[in-house]
């Protein structure tokens, strides 16, 4: 396993640096002017990497914290592990917040949602329009994260590698595949259609109250 410094060398050894040379010293024994520039360059190579190590990090940092609450912990968990308030962390990463909303949202809906986009998936074709390719599309997506959604859902589902994929995909589900096919479709063909069209608008229409940013 590579240390710190080993990881944080690879960076500095990466990042160009213009050279510096701040002239002779009277001081100077042999090589000590080029290799003191050569230090100065290595400094200033240091402190662009720990710039970007530092934004790497917090994005990871916000990468774990996004997991942790797609997974259904909430801001108060979080605030358990930083040992700060659940408020320093809303401020640090305001999106939280929303997403703990959607999966609140999701996972009191999970068989509202399954139901509703087999409606949809079944008799969306019904509703097709004369430009049909996006819409087709569309509809073979729904389908698919539907399948999805029934797979990952089941009592005995495998966990995967990421536990919060679920959550994700059951997030396009809604958000981009039902959204896309409701936006695409023409007028339904019969009733039926209608009743799935009208059901998903009104998924959505919760979906988007519930979910809404402004909501803090």
């Amino acid at each position: 396993m590579r240390s710190a410094r080993q990881a944080v060398d690879e960076v500095v050894a990466g990042v160009e640096v213009e050279p510096v040379d701040p002239g002779s010293k009277q001081n100077d024994i042999g090589e000590e002017r080029r290799r003191r520039s050569e230090a100065l360059r290595g400094f200033g190579a240091a402190l662009e990497a720990e710039e970007l190590i530092g934004v790497a990090a917090a994005e990871v940092t916000a990468d774990a914290a996004r997991r942790a609450i797609w997974l259904g912990a909430s801001l108060a968990d979080l605030s358990a592990v930083t040992g700060r308030s659940r408020q320093a962390a809303r401020k640090r990463w305001p999106q939280l917040g929303h997403v703990h909303r959607k999966r609140k949202w999701l996972a009191d809906h999970v068989d509202d949602i399954r139901h509703v986009a087999g409606l949809v998936a079944e008799r969306a074709p019904r509703a097709r329009p004369a430009d049909s390719a996006g819409f087709d599309d569309a509809v073979a997506a729904l389908r698919a994260g539907l399948a999805r959604c029934t797979r990952d859902f089941a009592p005995d589902a495998a966990e995967g590698d990421d536990p919060a994929a679920r959550w994700l995909a059951l997030d396009e589900l809604v958000d981009g595949s039902l959204r896309r096919v409701l936006a695409l479709a023409a007028g339904p063909a019969d009733a039926d259609a209608g009743f799935a069209l009208h059901a998903a608008a009104g998924v959505l229409a919760y979906y988007d109250h519930a979910t809404a940013t402004d909501r803090g």
